[in-house]
């Protein structure tokens, strides 16, 4: 069951940013080698939090965002990222502070 869940946030995640294996891999700082060994065994707990949170990035984008438009918008600096990409952010384990930024600019309501 967990190597079900793991392989479909995987797959969620990989989709939902147009990764390639390696790219994947990268944002976890792991080899593509390790995310398919998590593909059979499951995210070990020391990366279980960062793929939740990165999953939460892409379902943040695709209910504010056209779907085929998220890997270009993570793909694009931002000066609200300090000049860097969403995925860098990923990759800099500053996916939290990512999370943060994308809820604070989609809410209108407070006026920032």
């Amino acid at each position: 069951m967990a190597t079900a869940l793991a392989t479909s946030l995987l797959d969620e995640i990989r989709d939902t940013f147009a990764l390639s294996g390696t790219e994947l891999a990268r944002l976890f700082g792991v080899r593509r080698q390790a995310v398919e060994q998590w593909r059979e065994r499951g995210i070990p707990s020391s990366r279980q939090e960062k793929a939740a949170a990165v999953a939460a990035v892409g379902d943040l984008l695709s209910h504010r965002l056209k779907r085929e438009r998220i890997p270009g918008v993570a793909r694009r600096p931002a000066p609200a990222y300090g000049g860097l990409t969403m995925l860098e952010m990923i990759e800099g384990d500053r996916q939290a502070d990512l999370v943060a930024e994308i809820r604070r600019s989609f809410d209108w309501a407070s006026g920032s």
